[in-house]
């Protein structure tokens, strides 16, 4: 094969993410893409002179079992990360991602989680379905890799993962169910659906998460209280350790403090319609969260959006 010419500008930083992101196999396999050795991919990388931002590291899942969280370790200094979940389009509030995306344009965050609930899968799921719908589920996929490609225009240096939650999942239980003769179709991956390679997004199987710097979890979750903190309390018990969610489409935090120290788990709210067709007067709230991490130590911002407005530093959004 033809050695390529060395990716310059925004698809050399581009190029560096998906280095940084790869295991082992997963680089000879960039290397084999651009037609070069490893040794000259590896001088490519170091003579960028592009941040490192994160480290993800192969959790050695020899098993196969996906219920091992990938380890990411954050770079020196502070990172920002947003962790946004439960847009669920196409029941997503548009005016809410709108204000979220303004406030995140002005702090250009490091690290973006989508941590699951992206997508509804109305038409697969096991409820009653409104027949007229039955025909969008490409259409309602495509709002999603909409607001996917916009973020990747808003915010080209972010780090970004998908975590799958329990909607993305359905589209794994209607095939094995329902259509297991299609399930190893490439097509029909979750990978291929929100084209994660095209939008430099690493993918995060369901309920197995992110462990940032070994002391902070991200995930969907997959349990549920019908009061605000009271999931959190779950995930802890569940779980241990400190960590965020979705899920519950309300906001709420729980700390535990024993002889080995302070913990706490956060529930992440919602960008989802606060009045969908499907259900009637939900006890939710919308909102997202900022992590902010030095290799040491975490800090978790929840931020509230309550009637289409925010306030963050003093600024008020919407």
């Amino acid at each position: 094969m033809a050695e390529k010419r060395k990716p310059d500008g925004q698809a050399l930083h581009n190029w560096c993410m998906l280095w940084d992101m790869a295991d082992h196999q997963a680089k000879l396999m960039l290397c084999d893409e651009y037609g070069v050795t490893y040794d000259t991919a590896k001088h490519w990388r170091s003579d960028s002179g592009i941040e490192r931002k994160t480290i993800m590291e192969d959790p050695g899942r020899e098993d196969g079992a996906l219920n091992v969280p990938i380890n990411v370790s954050t770079s020196d200094g502070v990172q920002v990360m947003a962790v946004i979940n439960d847009t669920h389009h196409p029941f997503h509030d548009p005016v809410t991602i709108k204000i979220v995306e303004n406030l995140l344009y002005d702090i250009k965050p490091n690290i973006i989680v989508y941590n699951g609930d992206m997508n509804d899968f109305y038409q697969i799921s096991n409820f009653s379905k409104e027949p007229s719908r039955l025909n969008d589920l490409q259409a309602d996929i495509n709002m999603t890799n909409t607001m996917f490609a916009r973020h990747s225009d808003m915010f080209p240096k972010a780090v970004k993962f998908f975590v799958e939650g329990t909607h993305e999942d359905r589209l794994r239980n209607f095939l094995w169910s329902k259509a297991s003769a299609l399930a190893s179709l490439d097509a029909l991956s979750i990978d291929k659906l929100f084209h994660l390679e095209d939008f430099n997004m690493a993918h995060i199987g369901y309920e197995q998460g992110i462990l940032f710097n070994g002391v902070f979890l991200v995930l969907h979750g997959d349990i549920i209280s019908k009061h605000s903190s009271y999931t959190a309390k779950m995930m802890f018990d569940k779980h241990g350790g400190c960590g965020i969610h979705g899920h519950s489409h309300r906001g709420g935090k729980y700390y535990k403090t024993d002889r080995f120290g302070i913990y706490g788990w956060w529930e992440n709210y919602c960008l989802c319609s606060l009045n969908p067709d499907w259900i009637k007067n939900p006890n939710w709230q919308q909102g997202f969260s900022l992590v902010y991490f030095t290799p040491e130590r975490f800090w978790v911002c929840p931020i509230p959006v309550i009637n289409h407005k925010l306030m963050y530093q003093g600024k008020i959004y919407g």
